[in-house]
Formats: structure tokens, sequence, C-alpha cells
């Protein structure tokens, strides 16, 4: 349903709590509310709060579900409780982190509590943002002129989870199990930038969708859930799962309009989100590279 900026106003301004506006940031298809929040003591946050961001499963479709979380979360924003969760997560860093070179140079940007477009320089920042979120970290996103803004929020990690962790034991374990095979390449040249690639993207997933990822998972549970592919191809999959998601239209997997289940057109019967949704994916060469390769093969040898 839409949500309504009075509407809201209505409901929270006794309680310290001024909505500016209700946005969709559509580049990552999460839903923001801007707002202004006034504690007890006088004390002013001026930010973003999400409701609907799959990085901690928060989907809230009903206002009335909207203003009890933003009344729940208003205790983090107070200025002890922020200076608070600053001393914590640095020490969290430096304690558990140092090892991460690149990534804790992001953090170290993004616990300063502002709006910030100044990351360092790296061949691929939007990665280093997600992985911090991965950890559980709520991080708000916005455009400022040209440039994306991030913003830190002071909520803890934990609140909800809603993607999969992977220990590096594990992302080991599944590269090996997919033999070292970059799917999209149908190759083993570079065996050192691969990464396992959920089948299933994570912007369909609910809370009911998420699982752990065990050390001791089944080989033949890896390979039904996991396909191999370096980092710029699981960039590419989650800007084409990302468009399918908000437009209906699914993937064309090298550009070829071949599909070994269904069309171009997501089934509007299926679900958009949760397990269900799987389903709508079945046929897309994104979702099965090598399925849809072995599908088109087949077509091909049966038409000569």
């Amino acid at each position: 349903m839409q949500i309504s900026t009075e509407e809201l106003n209505s409901k929270l301004n006794a309680f310290g709590i001024n909505v500016i506006q209700v946005r969709e940031d559509l580049k990552s298809s999460e839903k923001y509310v801007d707002l202004i929040i006034t504690q007890e003591d006088g004390f002013k946050w001026e930010g973003s709060i999400p409701y609907f961001y799959r990085r901690t499963g928060l989907f809230i479709h009903e206002i009335e579900e909207l203003v009890k979380y933003l009344k729940k979360v208003k205790i983090y924003f107070t200025k002890e409780n922020i200076k608070k969760f600053q001393r914590n997560e640095k020490k969290y860093w430096k304690d558990n982190m140092m090892n991460s070179d690149v990534t804790i140079h992001f953090f170290n940007e993004l616990i300063k509590m502002k709006w910030t477009t100044t990351f360092p320089q790296n061949d691929n920042p939007q990665r280093r943002i997600q992985a911090i979120k991965e950890m559980g970290y709520t991080i708000a996103s916005k455009r400022l002129g040209r440039k994306a803004a991030r913003l830190i929020l002071p909520i803890p990690k934990g609140l909800g989870t809603g993607y999969e962790y992977m220990s590096a034991k594990f992302k080991k374990k599944a590269i090996s199990v997919l033999g070292y095979i970059n799917v999209y390449e149908l190759s083993k040249a570079n065996k050192h930038g691969l990464l396992p690639d959920h089948k299933f993207p994570e912007i369909r997933w609910d809370l009911e969708t998420r699982a752990e990822n065990p050390e001791e998972m089944p080989n033949n549970e890896i390979k039904e859930k996991f396909q191999l592919v370096d980092n710029q191809r699981n960039q590419q999959k989650r800007e084409v799962c990302r468009k399918c998601f908000q437009t209906g239209e699914r993937g064309k997997l090298y550009g070829m309009n071949f599909f070994y289940e269904g069309n171009e057109k997501w089934d509007a019967d299926i679900p958009k989100i949760g397990k269900e949704a799987e389903k709508g994916c079945i046929g897309c060469g994104w979702y099965d590279i090598q399925k849809w390769r072995e599908s088109l093969n087949e077509l091909i040898e049966n038409n000569k």
C-alpha cells in the first residue's frame, strides 16, 4: 500500500518524530522514511530509516506496522546511544577486523555517523559497502547530486538479519565442490576471483527464505543452491535481477531471448517475494547458467 507522509506525521508527531518524506531507492529497491527525531532532552537526529531493507530482513507494508517500528527504534538515536554505538563498533573492528585491509577504511568513514559520498579509492566500492551490510549493519542510501551518499545507522546488528552468512571455510568448500569453474565463462582460467552465487537472487528473499550455510552442507545441496561466477558477473546478475524485480522483465543471458521455461515476462501468478518466487526464476539463464546452456545446446541439436 502507499504510505502517506501526512498520515505518518499525524500518528508520530506526538512522539517527537517528524516525517519529511517517504521514498524508494530504485537502485537498491529499498524504501525509506526521511525524518527528524527529537528526543526528550532536545537532541535532534536527522536522516533516513529504511522500512523495506532486505539486508536486515525488514519488510514493512502497513502504516501501523511502520509507526510501531519507528517508535521502537527511536531509542537508538539518542546522543548517548549514538556515541555508545560508535565506541562499541570501533572496538569491535579494532579487535576483530584489522585484517580487512580494504573494507575497514570504508567502515572508518561510515562510523563518523554522517552522510558521506567520500570513500577510499577502490575498483568496487559498492562491494565494500555490501560487505559491511552483510555483517548486519543498517546503511541508508540517498542521492546527493550525481553521487550516492551513505549513512550508517546506530540500529543494533541482529535487530533483523535477512541475508545469509557464508564463512570463509564454507566459501572455500563451495568453490571446490563446484569444480573451480566460472559457469559464465565455462572456464577454470581464473580460480582466485570466484564467488559462490545464489541461484535464487536475494532481492526476492523474505524472512522465511533465509537459511544458514553450515560448513557441513552436503555437496548436492551446494550444487543445487549455488553456481560460481566472478565478481563482475555477480554484480551484473544483481542488476539484472533488480530490474526483473522492478519491471517484471526477465533477464536475457548474453542478450539471447531464450528461456528453458517460461518467457521474458515474469509469471503474474507467481509471488514476487518468498520461496515460492523461485519458481518464477526457473528458466532464466541467470538463475542457472549451466542448465540454460545445456537446454540451448539441446534445442540446437534437435533442430539440426
